[in-house]
């Protein structure tokens, strides 16, 4: 049998080798899914040898390899039926065999060390012993033990009377469901005399509650070892079968692939002298969901609201179990039994829920809840998922969900903040709009919601979601007043580059405004204007907004003085301009009933705005935005990020600007500018809260609003006056020109605190004019800044048009050969434009290609890997890396150019984590578990693909030779 586990040491200590022999065998499994194998352990003497080549003749028992501490074998005969039956066999105290792993070099690379806290006093045999009653016994079905001296029931005793390693369903511990047979043999000079001395020596502690059985097989030794072994093969037979009927019965039969997952997550627990550690089943299975766990908040806005509805107690607890079904059983998932997930997942929010809703009786409808969920458990089948139930819990419930609405809880699973607002004011979170949407035919990673699962009514709504293997793009926009103009022309020079079908939407996935730069972000991004059209609207109204005081050239007059004390009076109460005209031009500029969480206008929703505003009572920064984020935001931040806990708290976007305004529940705000002009550093945060499993951003552009031409000297004013001198101007210049006010100084000193591997990843757009900076309201200086001739660096385009949309994924699970890892995936396209994006990669690349960071070829860039007909866009690449931990990019590149593609560096194991390759007990988004994944273009996406012929076809047949 092939060596499994095996005991090495050095100079350091003892470690623990899993030579990937499990891993191997279920990959083999004609369909590990839904196979339900039986550990079936075969320790102690050499009769154990005898029984294993008598009971499964056609495994290859006594091949000769390396022993190590315990081998592994699946029984050939059972291999392809639902009920599998693995072979563990080992010694009990002998050391012969152990180490020898270390003699199959040509496979180490697949093994797994791990270290084992030992007691320098040990011996060998008690290590031995350590690992197998923490690690193999856990799992273990049937024991079998066979012994022919006092001394190996000595052992055996030692042994068995060990603490294992507990394995619990959430906080509920399982039933030991081990059963122990005792299998007693004849060998020459044998001290043992009868079989209830045997049985008695195992009456400790640690078995009482074991099954135990005694097989005296000492008057067969004459005959044959099949004939020999007979009984035990009927024992093992009918114990297989009343442990796998006990396992169903609790919820405890496990698949080959959860099976093969819980025992890699046992191999990272730490191996020590003291007491063994716990093993939380359910806790394993949802590692991939530790972000998309319920929430008591989440459960009162939903009760809250349908309390004061038309709806009935069985309405309410009926949609609350569907939901919380759908949440715990994604395709995929084990099927525990429905007691444990729902006394450890969820009755305590529903308690915590009803209580804070002043209910005194909670536990009653808890108690409801958890029936209705127990029902719904046991109406699934592989035909009707947890989801399909949670549709049609919805269908009975739409008519009661017309006046629902809320801006902090998804109503569709009620366990997450909402990211996207529908036609209906329905929010909806990207996981809910994977299992509720359907995948778009024009590109990856985007989804079409065509109506409103809660209420029907018609969405068409196109959602954009980041890829998994890519890191977000992020654009900071800083305020400057008038200067604004400037802005808008490095972006409308930006999308000027990049083509006529790229607007700044679709390339950012976050953007971060403050004061003018905001207004830019909401007119480009959530408006859908093109930076073209922002930039002619722009003058216009800037003059509405900032020409409230008379221009210097006027005569003195009554008017002009009135004008002016106007202005003085009202910047000592308030502001220095009038706040009625701001308002209504603002409500000119963006539409007055447009709140900041709200419908998308443009082609796609998924771009994140924020916009950065600041206290009025310390001047600390805040953050309104038109999303909510899953990461957790620190309590001490230096921002704060204002979340509406009521659809009255979500304000008009027109309300977030320039004047002093006090927000329902927010308190006072004011101008941004005041505190973080240039909002880098906040965005960068925000970055990791959205997306916490993405790491730093791909790319981040930061764009200016202007600054004065290197060497350029100011005219010196004369001295003396404190009007220009005195300690207040000194103040006022000196708040102006700090990194708060001024964005410039913002952008270095946020560059302080980024790593350096990541400065090469942040653009800074900005152009310098010929003379002073004009001020933040001087309009006349529109004209010329309008005039000036604006460019960006072709770095930057180059960037953009590698990371924004290219990104790779691998097509299968890394094959060893040679000595190296042989990898095969995809280089695919997240534009709905994909053609568009190639011609311009072959424009700013010349003649490129797709190659390593090392340089290795991995095909050139071209129309070629384009479907015709569809767009769709796939570029497969193959090459070699020595480990899934090695760290390699993927580049476009030519002769003279190359950057990196979106996601890169990266290594293949992170890929595969991102992928979720190993997410055995399905995803949080309920995708089919689907490994490799299959790749087809979008045209064979339910309609037939038309066949295109480039050359005529011949006018008859060839013949066949």
């Amino acid at each position: 049998m092939a060596a499994w586990l095996d005991l090495v040491s050095d100079s350091t200590g003892w470690t623990l080798v899993d030579t990937g022999r499990l891993d191997e065998l279920v990959k083999g499994m004609s369909h590990p899914n839904t196979q339900f194998p039986s550990v079936v352990y075969f320790a102690g003497n050499g009769s154990r040898i005898k029984a294993l080549r008598a009971l499964f003749p056609h495994n290859n028992i006594t091949r000769r390899g390396p022993a190590g501490l315990a081998r592994l074998h699946l029984s050939t005969r059972t291999a392809n039926s639902q009920h599998p039956v693995l072979l563990v066999e080992s010694s009990l105290s002998s050391v012969s065999g152990v180490g020898e792993s270390d003699l199959c070099r040509w496979s180490s690379d697949n093994f797994r060390r791990y270290r084992i806290l030992q007691d320098r006093s040990q011996r060998v045999p008690e290590i031995q012993q350590q690992v197998i009653s923490q690690m193999l016994l856990p799992w273990t079905n049937l024991f079998c033990v066979f012994v022919d001296t006092h001394s190996e029931i000595r052992d055996a005793c030692q042994l068995l009377n060990r603490r294992r390693r507990t394995v619990t369903i959430g906080s509920e511990p399982t039933t030991d469901s081990m059963r122990i047979v005792i299998v007693v043999t004849a060998a020459e000079g044998s001290e043992l005399e009868d079989v209830p001395e045997v049985f008695h020596g195992l009456q400790s502690p640690g078995i009482l509650n074991n099954n135990v059985t005694v097989l005296d097989l000492r008057d067969r030794c004459g005959l044959s070892p099949t004939a020999a072994f007979e009984p035990l093969r009927r024992l093992i037979l009918n114990e297989t079968q009343e442990i796998r009927a006990e396992q169903s019965h609790e919820g405890l039969l496990f698949s080959a692939t959860h099976l093969n997952t819980l025992w890699t997550q046992t191999l990272r627990l730490e191996i020590g002298p003291s007491d063994a550690t716990v093993l939380d089943c359910l806790e394993v299975a949802r590692e991939n969901q530790r972000l998309n766990n319920i929430t008591t908040e989440c459960l009162v806005e939903f009760i809250s609201q349908a309390s004061n509805r038309p709806s009935s107690k069985d309405e309410i607890h009926v949609f609350i179990a569907s939901a919380l079904l759908m949440n715990a059983y994604p395709p995929g998932m084990h099927g525990f039994h429905p007691d444990h997930v729902f006394n450890t997942l969820y009755r305590g929010h529903c308690l915590e829920a009803w209580r804070k809703m002043g209910d005194n009786d909670e536990k009653q409808h808890c108690n409801a809840v958890f029936a209705q969920f127990t029902r719904f458990f046991h109406s699934m089948s592989p035909i009707r998922s947890s989801a399909s139930i949670r549709r049609d819990a919805l269908n009975t419930y739409y008519l009661q969900c017309n006046g629902l609405t809320s801006t902090t809880t998804c109503f569709y699973c009620l366990c997450r903040s909402p990211e996207h607002m529908l036609a209906c004011r329905h929010a909806i979170c990207d996981t809910c709009v994977v299992i509720f949407g359907t995948p778009n035919k024009s590109a990856e990673y985007h989804f079409d919601i065509m109506k409103c699962p809660l209420c029907h009514k018609t969405s068409q709504l196109t959602i954009r979601q980041l890829p998994p293997t890519k890191r977000p793009l992020v654009l900071s926009l800083d305020g400057g007043g008038v200067r604004g103009i400037i802005q808008l022309g490095l972006l409308r020079a930006l999308e000027k580059r990049l083509g006529d079908k790229m607007r700044i939407p679709d390339i950012f996935d976050l953007s971060g405004g403050t004061s003018v730069g905001a207004l830019n972000e909401i007119d480009i991004i959530l408006n859908g204007s093109s930076a073209e059209d922002s930039f002619r609207k722009f003058p216009a109204f800037a003059r509405d907004v900032f020409q409230l005081a008379p221009a210097p050239s006027q005569k003195f007059s009554i008017f002009r003085c009135a004008k002016w004390i106007k202005c003085v009076a009202g910047f000592l109460a308030d502001g220095q301009y009038d706040g009625i005209k701001l308002e209504s031009t603002l409500k000119e500029a963006i539409d007055p009933e447009r709140r900041m969480f709200d419908v998308s206008t443009t082609r796609t929703a998924g771009s994140r705005v924020a916009i950065i505003t600041s206290r009025i009572s310390d001047g600390k920064a805040c953050v309104l935005a038109n999303y909510r984020g899953v990461g957790q935001r620190p309590i001490d931040s230096a921002y704060q990020f204002l979340k509406p806990e009521e659809e009255s708290q979500n304000p008009f976007l027109w309300e977030a600007f320039f004047q002093t305004k006090t927000l329902p529940g927010f308190g006072p705000l004011q101008d941004g500018g005041v505190r973080a002009n240039n909002p880098l550093a906040i965005a960068l945060k925000e970055s990791a809260t959205i997306w916490p499993s993405h790491g730093t951003p791909d790319l981040l552009v930061s764009v200016g609003t202007g600054l004065s031409t290197p060497g350029y000297k100011a005219q010196d004013t004369p001295l003396g006056s404190i009007l220009q001198d005195g300690a207040v101007p000194r103040l006022i210049r000196a708040a102006m020109c700090s990194p708060s006010m001024d964005g410039e100084q913002g952008f270095f000193e946020a560059l302080n605190y980024v790593p350096d591997r990541m400065r090469a990843h942040i653009y800074r757009l900005n152009h310098a004019i010929p003379w002073p900076l004009p001020r933040l309201d001087d309009v006349d200086r529109l004209i010329d800044l309008a005039e000036l001739s604006y460019s960006v660096p072709d770095d930057l385009v180059r960037a953009i048009l590698a990371t924004g949309f290219l990104f790779f994924e691998l097509d299968e699970l890394p094959v060893r050969k040679q000595g190296s890892l042989y990898c095969q995936g995809s280089i695919l396209c997240s534009s709905p434009d994909a053609g568009d994006l190639i011609k311009r990669v072959l424009l700013e690349f010349p003649g490129p290609r797709f190659q390593t960071g090392s340089g290795y070829h991995l095909g050139l860039i071209g129309n070629d890997d384009e479907c015709r007909h569809c767009g769709y866009y796939r570029k497969k690449v193959t090459f070699t890396v020595k480990s899934l931990e090695e760290v390699i990019s993927i580049e476009i590149a030519n002769s003279s150019f190359r950057h990196k593609i979106g996601g890169f560096p990266k290594s293949m194991q992170k890929i595969l984590e991102d992928q979720q390759a190993y997410a055995c007990f399905g995803r949080a988004d309920h995708l089919e578990v689907c490994w490799p994944p299959r790749r087809i273009c979008y045209c064979a996406r339910g309609t037939k693909r038309r066949v295109q012929f480039l050359e005529p076809c011949p006018e008859r047949k060839r013949r066949r030779l």
